[in-house]
């Protein structure tokens, strides 16, 4: 049985029973919109963008494990006139048991408790003797008298956890009373990821119902006009918003939790499960206005529009799904989620769509003339019928061009790493954590995680030796923070025996020790200014160089924040480079399968690589980085753009057999352009409600998809007919006789 048969088959079977369809649709998105309702959000975290498995993101969790500590933690900012005072001390120290309480704080560090430590478990009574102390053994901590800093170890690294935590932290900051005219401000990676959540959550709602209000105003602009009744048109924004509830709904059935990323794909689905049902509806409309009956209405509908639909569809899909083949969390889920939107946007099309527009449609059968008006994008198509038909060369010329230019283009274009770049800079805790970069420097921090035979002043001695050798070298490192350091800030020295360094560890607070020694390791902690990924990329090769030379033999590793960022970049590229090639691979195969002609399957490609020559090039002329979204836009431009090439291919090839190759260029622009035109409006509108977002990266995501949406839809009209015309030219030439008889005599 062919697919056509099936879906003849679906289409009577619905015309038979629509009332059975529509009550199971209803039962169906009223089960998954309660499930939706169960929906959590999290924060966007390094884990999920990376291979599972990559050895370079183990070492950092290696490193979480062995140390029992995350890699970044929570920082207070206590603000005053004059911080080094009894009173202030008394307060951090109060305010850092209560965050003891806290279960998952490993330790709270600040001036207060390490000047306690060292004087017996109480504070000097006397605020001259405090501030000598503080200068010797905690100057760290009080970059200046205004300001000091209560360091917060965090032992659980599971991401909600972190969440918690931090929303813990800021409860117990805000309810300890304070000394008057004295502040105290969170910031740190877990206080941003819970503020960004809360952001996400908000925004999603926003960006969502934004799609929502652009797709009702293009389908009163585009769609209204193709219907008897004005309220049907928005049709097919019910059958797209039913598809985004059934996929919000299964998402707590797997335990996946909405993230900045995966929440972007809701006003994105939005704007692309509308052509399916839009395109079904619009020949129902034609068959009724012809004088069909119902029944058969739907029969023709589904049936000659869903093969077509079927196609686009899939090809949608290689684009989305191609994001899985690199195996990393956060794109699969990505992808998957949209194509599983799709596909539930298809079914629900040629199933639901029907029936509810059969119960709709009272009308007795009647023919309906059409009116022929002649609008304003009926003239805009005729211009451009017209100008592709007379300068098939020149558009080419073009388009080869772009292609150039944009690959130059690609090679320039920098890379954007360092996911905080991603999220709103008027965050509160990214504000602060600015402020507080500013003062103790970039908070850049490579960990070198050194193995040792054991922990004895020998070892502290070539520690010491290393971070020193490091900071002398490298021009990025402005300074070393380790055991050797630590052991010097309470001794003025290092040990001289090994009894004399047992005696030093057991006068340093244990919650402070944790932090720089786990077992047979000791690690290094290196604070850079490396704040670009170029700079991250090569301060990591140095910094493997440096601890090679240095002959460090029982073994290391590198890791923390700048080295994972350096390491994702790497992941980046090798991704953006095999989604493209797959999403290329995939679309050429299924084209050839269906048409068993390589010309006609690589034809629609044309147009789409100019499109990706234009992306390049804007990025680069507006000085935009790639960010770990905007990498997949190659492969989601060649799902979505290649639906306008192949309709426009379809259409010339059918009306070539009628017509010289300039009159079917003409009439298959005009006929079939108003058709994409519309999609591709739609498309762009759930694109383009990502604008709307504060996230930088969701921005520059939803304005690229639009400028790709939009080049896709220009090259289907432009550059694939005048490749056509010009591949059609060049067939006819001698050039092609002699060499098919050149090959044929070889043969």
């Amino acid at each position: 049985m062919s697919f056509e048969d099936f879906l003849e088959k679906v289409s009577r079977f619905v015309a038979k029973r629509p009332g059975f369809i529509v009550s199971v649709t209803a039962l169906v998105v009223i089960i998954f919109l309660i499930s939706a309702s169960q929906t959590e959000f999290t924060s966007l975290e390094y884990k999920n963008m990376f291979p599972i498995g990559d050895p370079v993101y183990k070492d950092l969790e290696l490193y979480q494990k062995d140390f029992g500590i995350r890699a970044e933690g929570v920082y207070i900012m206590i603000k005053g006139d004059d911080v080094v005072n009894r009173e202030v001390y008394e307060y951090m120290l109060k305010l850092g048991e209560n965050l003891k309480n806290i279960d998952g704080v490993g330790g709270v560090t600040s001036p207060a408790s390490i000047i306690a430590e060292l004087n017996g478990g109480v504070l000097p009574s006397d605020n001259s003797q405090l501030k000598r102390l503080t200068e010797l053994y905690a100057y760290h901590l009080v970059p200046k008298k205004t300001l000091a800093l209560i360091s917060i170890t965090i032992t659980v690294t599971d991401p909600d956890k972190t969440m918690e935590l931090a929303e813990q932290i800021e409860r117990v900051v805000k309810f300890t009373d304070r000394p008057t005219g004295i502040t105290a401000e969170v910031t740190g990676s877990p206080v941003l990821s819970y503020q960004i959540t809360q952001t996400t959550q908000k925004e999603t709602g926003m960006t969502t119902m934004a799609s929502i209000i652009a797709m009702i105003i293009l389908l009163i602009v585009t769609f209204s006009g193709a219907v008897r009744k004005k309220y049907t048109a928005f049709m097919p924004l019910v059958i797209s918003v039913f598809s985004v509830i059934v996929v919000v709904g299964l998402l707590p059935l797997t335990g996946i939790k909405l993230d900045t990323m995966i929440s972007a794909s809701l006003p994105i689905l939005i704007g692309l499960a509308i052509e399916y049902a839009a395109q079904i509806q619009n020949r129902y409309e034609h068959e009724r206005m012809r004088g069909v009956d119902r029944d058969n209405s739907i029969v023709i509908s589904v049936t000659k529009t869903g093969l077509a639909v079927i196609l686009a569809m899939i090809t949608t899909v290689i684009g989305f799904m191609s994001m899985a083949t690199t195996l990393i969390p956060e794109f699969a889920i990505f992808g998957g989620s949209i194509s599983l939107g799709l596909v539930i946007a298809y079914i629900f099309s040629i199933t639901s769509l029907p029936a509810i527009l059969k119960i709709l449609d009272k009308e007795e059968t009647t023919k309906v003339k059409e009116k022929k008006e002649v609008g304003i994008l009926e003239k805009v198509l005729t211009s451009i019928a017209s100008l592709t038909a007379s300068k098939p060369k020149a558009i080419l010329a073009l388009a080869l061009i772009i292609v150039i230019v944009g690959a130059y283009a690609n090679t320039q274009i920098e890379l954007e790493t360092d996911t905080k770049k991603y999220f709103p800079e008027n965050l509160p805790a990214m504000v602060k954590f600015n402020e507080l970069e500013e003062v103790m420097g970039k908070q850049y921090i490579y960990t070198v995680v050194l193995s040792v035979d054991e922990v004895g002043v020998d070892e502290l001695k070539r520690l010491d030796e290393l971070g020193n050798y490091i900071v002398n070298k490298e021009d990025m490192v402005y300074r070393c923070d380790s055991l050797s350091s630590l052991i010097k800030e309470y001794l003025g020295k290092l040990p001289e025996s090994d009894a004399e360094l047992s005696t030093v560890l057991s006068m340093i607070p244990k919650d402070v020790l944790k932090r720089y020694i786990s077992g047979h390791t000791l690690a290094l902690y290196l604070y850079t200014s490396a704040d670009t990924h170029d700079k991250r990329v090569e301060l990591t090769e140095y910094l493997k160089r440096d601890v090679r030379f240095f002959e460090w033999h029982e073994g290391y590793y590198i890791t923390g924040q700048p080295a994972i960022m350096a390491h994702l970049g790497e992941i980046m590229l090798n991704s953006q480079t095999q989604m493209t090639l797959v999403s290329y691979g995939l679309i050429v195969l299924l084209l050839f399968a269906t048409y068993r002609s390589i010309t006609r399957a690589v034809v629609p490609l044309v147009a789409i690589t100019t499109v990706i020559g234009v992306l390049n090039t804007t990025m680069f002329a507006m000085g935009m980085k790639q960010t770990f979204m905007s990498i997949a836009i190659n492969s989601i431009t060649l799902g979505l753009g290649i639906d306008f090439s192949i309709h426009m291919a379809e259409r010339y090839a059918e009306e070539r057999q009628k017509y010289s190759p300039e009159k079917a260029v003409t009439v298959a622009i005009e006929e079939t352009g108003k058709a994409i035109v519309t999609s591709a409006l739609t498309m762009a509108g759930g694109f383009g409600a990502l604008m709307l977002s504060s996230f930088p990266m969701l921005w520059n995501f939803g304005f690229l998809s639009v400028i790709a949406i939009i080049f896709s839809l220009i090259g289907a009209l432009t550059v694939v007919p005048a490749f056509l015309m010009i591949v059609e030219r060049f067939r006819r030439t001698d050039v092609m006789d002699s060499v098919a008889n050149a090959l044929s005599r070889a043969t």
